[in-house]
């Protein structure tokens, strides 16, 4: 049984190591393919927003865990001790609109919410912990 969390510095070196593990993971829950292709593209986006955000001008360190249950589902959980930050406080871009006018951001966080079955934030103590969870027949 593989780790049920990585630990490291978040930056983007360190973006594959995480990617790496999240697909290891949703394989060993038995995710199709496709399906482990679109958690690992919610999960790149979920790490690359802490990667960038969480820690302005300074370094810290980013958690993810895996929560392995029934066959055909999975959760993670990205934890990180960063500024407060809520993703899901953020309104859904304004698609219809030109590319152009649109505000910058906003997309990676609408394609997590397409994508995961189950997504929530809290605070605990000082950590920021976003819950993204998967099932093999998601319904979109």
């Amino acid at each position: 049984m593989p780790p049920n969390q990585i630990s490291l510095p978040a930056n983007l070196d360190n973006l594959p190591q995480f990617i790496a593990f999240a697909v290891d993971h949703a394989r060993r829950q038995g995710f199709s393919q496709q399906r482990a292709k679109e958690i690992e593209l919610a999960i790149e986006e979920a790490l690359v927003n802490v990667m960038e955000y969480a820690y302005p001008g300074k370094s810290g360190m980013l958690i993810l865990l895996a929560e392995p249950e029934p066959p055909g589902k999975l959760t993670f959980k990205i934890r990180d001790q960063g500024k407060i930050f809520n993703p899901l406080d953020r309104e859904s871009p304004d698609l219809p609109q030109e590319l152009m006018e649109r505000p910058v951001g906003g997309l990676g966080i609408f394609l997590i919410k397409k994508i995961a079955d189950e997504l929530s934030w809290q605070r605990q103590g000082n950590e920021n912990c976003l819950i993204i969870g998967f099932t093999e027949h998601h319904v979109r």
